[in-house]
């Protein structure tokens, strides 16, 4: 993995070997997107809390159709999860953040169970 800030390869990302020889995954050790697209989801739940106006069925959920259409394009089908959003009374969850995590996680579990 390279660094964010030097641009040199600071060999974090590879899971590290227990004595048992198994892998474990190297978590909290983000690339550039997985980064980009935290920044991104915290914005979107910041504003969301921040402007009352969008926790109003109508306006809210212009906001987040837009949010979601976004998450689809970033996280796939994860990005479906998003989708909670619209269920009125939800939108005092930071859905967008638990999307990432659930992105994040799976993406992680994947690279592990991969290099097994």
């Amino acid at each position: 993995m390279k660094s964010i800030f030097s641009g040199k390869d600071m060999g974090f990302g590879q899971p590290r070997k227990t004595t048992r020889g198994t892998r474990i995954p190297q978590y909290f050790v983000f690339t550039e997107i997985e980064l980009f697209s935290l920044v991104f989801c915290v914005i979107l739940d910041v504003i969301e809390y921040a402007a009352a106006v969008l926790m109003m069925p109508v306006v809210g959920d212009v906001f987040d159709v837009a949010g979601i259409l976004v998450c689809l394009v970033i996280f796939r089908w994860i990005g479906l999860v998003s989708l909670v959003e619209l269920v009125p009374g939800a939108d005092v969850l930071p859905i967008f953040i638990i999307t990432w995590l659930m992105w994040y996680f799976r993406k992680k579990q994947k690279i592990a169970t991969h290099k097994l």
